[in-house]
Formats: C-alpha cells, structure tokens, sequence
C-alpha cells in the first residue's frame, strides 16, 4: 500500500495535519444569570483558556457546561495545556470538574 500524498492527509486533517481538541464538563455552583457567574466566565476566558493559548466552544446551562478547547493552531493543542485547564477548574470554589478527556482528534472524535 502506497503511503498518502501530502495534499491528501491535509486534505483529510491526518498524519502532521491531524488537528486534536479535549472536552470537559464543570458545574457553576452559583446562578448562572448572576453577575458573578459573568466575572466567573471573563476570569475562565482570559485567565484560563486564552492564557494557555487556547479556543473554546461550548454551551453553559443550569445542569452544567459543556466544553471543547483546541489551541489557536489545532495541530499544537497538547496535553501541558489540557492540565493547565484542569488544574484552574479544581482550584476554583465555584466550579466544579466533573469530567475531563483526553486529547482527542478534532474532526473524528467520537462521544
């Protein structure tokens, strides 16, 4: 079997062009309509996620948040930075970790 063309595995998002991500899942303890919920998540953004040179999307609701980061350039999210979001959440009082994933394949990952 022959190996793929450069302008494949881009193409594709594999081999140097694989792009990886990780999800979590945290609980706000407070109201999520409350200002200290809006300072919790300004804090979250630039202390925690854009710090580490990250991106995020995802959704918060009452029953919890849900959360996938990836680094500016996909194909450099490592686990350094994924430890780093982990370690901020559980030093928090007002959030709690409830799941943490591993670096995953951003385009083929599967729940």
């Amino acid at each position: 079997m022959r190996t793929m063309k450069k302008r494949l595995r881009k193409k594709y998002r594999v081999g140097e062009f694989r792009e990886l991500c990780f999800k979590f899942t945290f609980d706000y303890k407070g109201d999520v309509e409350s200002p200290e919920c809006e300072q919790f998540l300004h804090d979250f953004i630039s202390d925690c996620i854009e710090a580490n040179g990250l991106n995020c999307e995802g959704n918060m609701t009452d029953e919890g948040c849900n959360i996938c980061a990836f680094a500016e350039d996909p194909t450099q999210t490592n686990e350094t930075q994924r430890q780093a979001v982990k370690s901020w959440l559980e030093s928090r009082e007002d959030a709690e970790l409830k799941a943490m994933g591993e670096l995953a394949d951003l385009w083929y990952y599967v729940d």
